[in-house]
């Protein structure tokens, strides 16, 4: 009897000791999966916080525009300053080569720059065509002819320092584009007899020309901001611009 009791309680030790060490298992097993899981929802947060502040830091693929970057025009104008200075210091540096540059950089500039606030007034469309005109060699020494067409006097409304100046890039790029012994056409016409838009024209005499586009795109932007509307239909530009009469 004493021998069974010892072998049932030896017995039952056992299978208490083997309990024991499951339940303790169970609860190792249970810890390691919680832990397990405490750790991918850590790493999952820290590689979010990292995206995060990846993103905030490395700029988008398509950054949209803000108000503290320059548009390209004018990154190219200061690209090329530095070069300009040293050619205008070159000896060898052909002239008709650095005007031309030179005029690039001032286009560039002038896409890129803040325009001063507008003067406009009352101006005669034919005067700030030929006052224009004169500015443009190949116009002033003959080398590419001109024919007016005026049908029209009554004054537009406009800065006219502004619409000079946009006048002179669209002839001097017409002038350009029709070549040594060319025709520029320049017509004023009337859109409306009561009132309505004055409409002008230059057209390149050679067909198939176009002119510059820089140039079109520098007088895009100074007419254009002034409510005149300005097409490229190519070999002739035309300039919807508002009568005096009607903005009175």
């Amino acid at each position: 009897m004493i021998n069974l009791g010892i072998g049932l309680g030896g017995f039952l030790a056992g299978v208490g000791a083997m309990l024991l060490i499951r339940a303790l298992q169970g609860r190792r097993a249970r810890a390691e999966r919680a832990h397990t899981r405490v750790s991918s929802v850590l790493a999952d947060s820290e590689a979010g916080s990292e995206e995060t502040v990846a993103a905030s830091q490395t700029p988008s693929a398509e950054p949209g525009p803000t108000a503290l970057s320059p548009p390209l025009s004018t990154i190219i104008a200061r690209a090329i300053r530095e070069p300009l200075r040293q050619l205008r210091r070159s000896q060898g540096c052909p002239p008709a080569a650095l005007r031309q540059l030179e005029r690039i950089a001032w286009q560039t500039r002038m896409l890129g720059s803040g325009l001063r606030p507008m003067q406009s007034k009352p101006v005669s469309p034919v005067t700030l065509l030929q006052e224009a005109a004169e500015q443009v060699p190949l116009l002033r020494d003959g080398t590419v002819a001109a024919s007016w067409s005026l049908r029209s006097q009554r004054p537009v409304q406009i800065d006219p320092e502004r619409a000079r100046v946009a006048f002179r890039e669209i002839m001097a790029a017409s002038a350009e584009s029709s070549g040594e012994g060319g025709r520029l056409a320049i017509r004023v016409l009337n859109r409306d007899e009561n009132g309505g838009p004055i409409l002008i024209e230059v057209e390149s005499g050679r067909p198939g020309s176009e002119a510059d586009p820089l140039a079109f795109l520098v007088a895009r932007r100074l007419l254009e901001t002034q409510g005149a509307r300005v097409e490229l239909d190519g070999r002739i530009t035309r300039v919807h611009l508002a009568s005096a009469l009607s903005a009175s």
